[in-house]
């Protein structure tokens, strides 16, 4: 059986989320059950419950792999000056070089996004016809539902944002031997796919975790669901309609900016500010390993992890230097950097460091969640939309209440201005998100923000433009239906 086929039925339904993170290199070799198996399994709310949690646990995976979050949204943003001596690949991606021999071919491999697709598929395929008697309340069942299309309309969307055009695959395989590869669909297609998803997760879901505080943000909710649909919106162009959903989850949902002198608890997960994230608690025994340097200890060193005197992503000090200028009252320049002003300043937003060893501080551990949604998110992104539709007064209350929090003025600009300080003002306060590469793209401002991005290579939109990702030509073996992205044909 040829395990390189894009749509195999894995059996990630009936491991558990800790098995899942711990041994996702094996998933990858786990032969696949038929239908009569899945059909047993999905029998009672433990098994519905078991399966989702799987689902999260490998989003989580892919996220963390390799920095994945930051390295798509953030490397390429000119927000870091990355050391090429210690990290050539990312220095590399960084100036748009997304091929090469220094940039590996598992930046450009969506497989283990279908391995989560799978999972999501069976859940949404075969959690519904789970007897309503066999959970202790329906809500536990529909809850479910509604995470499951939620993860679903994520994953392509975020897929979309990487690829452009990506294959749009809505049912599961319960029959390795009905398996079938299909053509990339357009990213408009994509996105509409990704719509009618969170339509159908909206009823399912509620704002808040009814006393459950544990699930805090890092369960999908119905202002999760809102959230994602006003960021595709707003990517589509549909203003109106992006801005209806932030204000949705701005009004209804519940969600409070953290005040100043607790604005660094947001970075570490699950504070009344959070929308959706995903969990990295020490106290959990989730905590990110940073040994070999892995997760997000690429931006940090001494005093910060104990012995490490070098990090492979310093700040890129005249990113900060331009867009904190009013860095001396800025509480988010003293919140997020450290020794900025040298060749190894340090992002510390995510510097939540343990140590599973702590009487010699060996195998550093980051507590962090990794913030995907947050309310002065998803308010910028409503003061953006608003300025597209002319509504400059709302969008500068909306704008100048994130800047109040940060300790800086009001501002009072209009038009083209505005729509500037706006832009500017969501690079500084969601720095080292996983934001800032997008909004430059959705706004065609990257290369005005990172010079190293050759202009050339940007222009042309999607799906010609070469800010989108090529796919691994090892994925064409086994798939015929498969093109690559049109900018890098001929390329690798």
């Amino acid at each position: 059986m040829k395990k390189q086929r894009l749509y195999i039925a894995y059996a990630a339904a009936v491991l558990s989320a800790t098995t899942l993170v711990s041994s996702c290199s094996k998933i990858l070799d786990l032969e696949p059950h038929n239908s009569t198996f899945t059909g047993a399994y999905f029998s009672s709310e433990s098994d519905a419950k078991t399966s989702l949690s799987g689902a999260y646990a490998i989003l989580r995976n892919i996220l963390i792999r390799d920095n994945s979050w930051h390295k798509y949204g953030d490397v390429v943003s000119g927000e870091l000056s990355i050391d090429g001596g210690r990290d050539n690949g990312n220095y590399n991606i960084s100036n748009g070089e997304y091929t090469g021999l220094n940039v590996g071919s598992s930046n450009w491999n969506w497989q283990q996004y279908y391995q989560l697709l799978q999972q999501v598929n069976l859940i949404i395929n075969k959690v519904p016809g789970i007897p309503d008697s066999k959970f202790a309340s329906i809500d536990t069942k529909r809850h479910v539902i509604g995470e499951a299309y939620f993860l679903r309309a994520f994953t392509y969307f975020y897929m979309s944002r990487i690829w452009g055009d990506v294959p749009l695959k809505l049912q599961p395989d319960l029959d390795v031997s009905t398996a079938k590869n299909i053509a990339r669909s357009p990213a408009a297609d994509v996105w509409k796919q990704c719509l009618a998803d969170l339509e159908a997760a909206k009823p399912n879901l509620d704002f808040g975790y009814e006393g459950n505080e544990t699930d805090r943000a890092v369960r999908a909710n119905k202002g999760s669901a809102f959230a994602l649909q006003a960021h595709i919106l707003a990517w589509k162009g549909d203003y109106a309609g992006a801005a209806d959903a932030a204000n949705t989850v701005i009004t209804s949902g519940g969600y409070l900016l953290a005040d100043a002198s607790n604005y660094a608890k947001v970075f570490i997960g699950k504070s009344q500010e959070g929308i959706f994230e995903i969990n990295i608690n020490d106290a959990q025994s989730e905590g990110l390993s940073l040994q070999n340097n892995s997760g997000m200890g690429v931006t940090l060193s001494m005093p910060f992890i104990d012995g490490k005197s070098y990090i492979e992503w310093p700040v890129n000090t005249n990113m900060v230097n331009y867009l904190y200028a009013d860095s001396s009252i800025d509480i988010r320049y003293r919140t997020f950097f450290y020794n900025a002003q040298s060749n190894q300043g340090q992002i510390i937003k995510f510097a939540n460091i343990t140590y599973a060893d702590g009487s010699t501080k060996k195998d550093p551990r980051l507590s962090n969640n990794l913030i995907i949604f947050r309310l002065a998110d998803i308010i910028l992104l409503r003061a953006e939309m608003l300025n597209k539709l002319g509504q400059d007064g709302d969008a500068l209350t909306l704008l100048n209440k994130i800047r109040k929090r940060a300790g800086l003025a009001d501002v009072s600009d209009t038009g083209a201005d505005l729509e500037t300080a706006i832009l500017e003002e969501r690079l500084r306060e969601l720095y080292f998100e996983g934001h800032a590469y997008y909004d430059l793209v959705r706004t065609k401002k990257l290369p005005d923000y990172n010079e190293h991005f050759p202009s050339a290579q940007f222009q042309g939109g999607a799906p010609t433009g070469g800010w989108l990702w090529p796919i691994d030509p090892g994925m064409f073996k086994d798939d015929y239906t498969l093109v690559q992205t049109p900018y890098w044909r001929g390329k690798l």
